[in-house]
């Protein structure tokens, strides 16, 4: 591991395995099962909430880690909780879960994207309950996740970013300290309107195309020689060329999520930026409002489920 500047941490290559540690996870879901599974290959126990999805459950379960039902069950067998849930609503629930009833658990780390409003919230509660609280919300995607080649965006204590680092590193190659608790909040929600203000670019961009007669594979070829080159572009544009629309894993309801988040913050921030990120919104919201929330961003190229 070096250390590149006072608040940035990259992972060198090679092993990462610490000391052994028991570990509990809410929200094994498309990233916190790849996260589980670098816990589990650097030989740490890990304890898991069961949801409606078991599939991810029960693969983990497979390679050794311990499942509950009830989450006083899991609090009773940890110390260290790590949270990767789809919003700051289900973080508040579970925090106050954890705050109102026996538990061992000591130290929260928080992968979830929030809203820089909550997360002061958040922590205050945990704090309330004696458990120290480190935000952690994470950059790249499943493939990432599977490889243990994550971001994470730090906010809490010096304390806090010490204590978390053996086990982070498990699950990613680069993390920084970005300042006090709120701040990897609001540094999440600039990453991603960047990311999903990229990805959805791309997509209106093929959407346009075709409906002016460009050809898509002679479109994305030219492109990938500008400066519109992406690792958006490169997810989504092969695969939709040959009728997969797929390749950006990150569903429409969540892609609106952030972005009522980016919303918010932006008019506190930046009017102008507001408006920018208001249209790029509405064009998620309404999808949503046609039933598609589960899809995902890059099915709005897809004839057969959006027409525009």
């Amino acid at each position: 591991m070096c250390f590149t500047t006072s608040s940035e941490i990259r992972m060198t290559k090679g092993p990462k395995k610490s000391a052994a540690a028991k570990v509990g996870f809410i929200g094994v879901g498309l990233m916190g099962s790849g996260m589980v599974s670098c816990l589990q290959m650097a030989g740490h126990e890990t304890h898991l909430l069961i949801h409606k999805n078991r599939s991810p459950i029960e693969k983990a379960c497979k390679n050794g880690a311990i499942s509950y039902d009830n989450i006083c069950d899991l609090a009773d067998n940890v110390e260290i909780l790590f949270l990767c849930l789809p919003s700051s609503e289900e973080v508040v629930e579970i925090a106050r879960k954890l705050t109102t009833a026996p538990s061992k658990i000591t130290f929260v780390i928080d992968c979830t994207t929030n809203s820089p409003d909550s997360v002061v919230n958040i922590n205050k509660i945990f704090s309330n309950g004696n458990i120290e609280y480190l935000e952690a919300p994470l950059t790249g995607g499943v493939t990432q996740a599977a490889e243990g080649q994550l971001g994470a965006i730090l906010g809490g204590t010096e304390d806090a970013v010490k204590k978390a680092l053996p086990l982070l590193r498990s699950c990613c190659s680069q993390m920084s300290h970005v300042g006090p608790i709120g701040m990897g909040a609001k540094t999440k929600l600039v990453s991603n309107f960047l990311a999903l203000g990229t990805a959805t670019l791309v997509v209106e961009a093929f959407h346009i195309a075709k409906k002016i007669g460009i050809d898509w594979q002679s479109f994305y070829d030219l492109a990938c020689q500008g400066s519109g080159h992406s690792m958006s572009l490169d997810r989504i544009a092969p695969r939709a060329i040959e009728g997969n629309y797929e390749g950006y894993v990150f569903s429409i309801s969540n892609t609106a999520k952030d972005f009522r988040y980016i919303h918010k913050l932006f008019l506190e921030e930046d009017l102008e930026l507001a408006n920018l990120s208001k249209w790029i919104l509405t064009q998620y919201e309404s999808a949503e409002e046609k039933g598609l929330g589960n899809s995902l961003l890059s099915q709005r190229l897809d004839p057969r489920i959006l027409e525009r």
